[in-house]
């Protein structure tokens, strides 16, 4: 594919990678996802997905789970570490920006249609103030959106790393467990794949030995919830921490006792 205006653009978490090509008149390939373990270093990952595509972008832009403060990158959740210049160098790009990864996807609330919408607990939107978006990964991204004169002005952010703040009694305890394994309990210990099974131990702890110990990719799995009280409660209280809400305070005693 020809290089004259085609572009790369990228989202590079600390687990997978998803990569699409951006071409002159504006239409964007279908995207690829790639297991970042299974390459050596960014480079080589995104040198695999250009010679599947058989394209040679002129420039490009990464959204990355991670700060972006200088020419050097280093993922939050994730070993790699690499620096812009060499990569814009390394692919012979014109153009080569990285951002943060909720940065990005606070720059696209804007463009979201009624559709792609979904209203979580009671309240009206109020419009032109402050958005505030997360999302729950391998780590927990937070940025905000914030309307400006000039248009809407996103802000990075590494707010997933503040200290979890218990909202009752109930969630005191499960914090007070796991601060037996961490020093610092943060938002992310709790809200993000991780933060499935973190949440599942305390809640397992002197339970019976039966009561089996699940991984962050099995534990989504619906099927789950319905044979593990444990499993639903944990459910519970990762919504809970998330949407601000006390929506299922009454399992806490049928599966905890407490």
């Amino acid at each position: 594919m020809s290089a004259a205006g085609l572009g790369l653009i990228g989202d590079v978490g600390a687990t997978n990678a998803r990569f699409a090509l951006v071409r002159p008149d504006g239409i964007t390939t279908a995207a690829r996802m790639y297991v970042l373990n299974d390459y050596a270093s960014l480079t080589d990952l995104i040198d695999a997905y250009l010679a599947q595509e058989s394209a040679r972008p002129e420039q490009a832009v990464l959204a990355v789970a991670s700060p972006t403060t200088g020419d050097q990158v280093t993922l939050t959740n994730h070993p790699w570490t690499f620096s812009i210049e060499a990569v814009r160098k390394h692919f012979g790009l014109r153009r080569f920006r990285v951002i943060n990864d909720f940065a990005a996807n606070a720059v696209a609330i804007p463009h979201l249609a009624d559709s792609d919408r979904l209203q979580i607990g009671p309240g009206s939107p109020v419009a032109d103030t402050p958005v505030g978006v997360i999302g729950p990964g391998t780590g927990l991204g937070v940025s905000a959106l914030m309307p400006m004169p000039g248009g809407w002005t996103p802000i990075e952010g590494e707010g997933g790393h503040v200290t979890m703040a218990p909202a009752d009694a109930q969630e005191s305890a499960v914090l007070e467990l796991m601060r037996r394994r961490y020093d610092h309990v943060s938002a992310e210990r709790v809200l993000s794949g991780a933060g499935l099974v973190n949440l599942y131990k305390p809640l397992r702890a002197g339970r019976s030995a039966s009561c089996p110990i699940h991984t962050a990719a099995n534990h989504r799995s619906a099927d789950l919830g319905r044979r593990s009280a444990h499993a639903r409660r944990h459910g519970d209280i990762l919504c809970d921490a998330r949407d601000g809400g006390r929506q299922s305070g009454a399992a806490w005693e049928e599966t905890t006792g407490m």
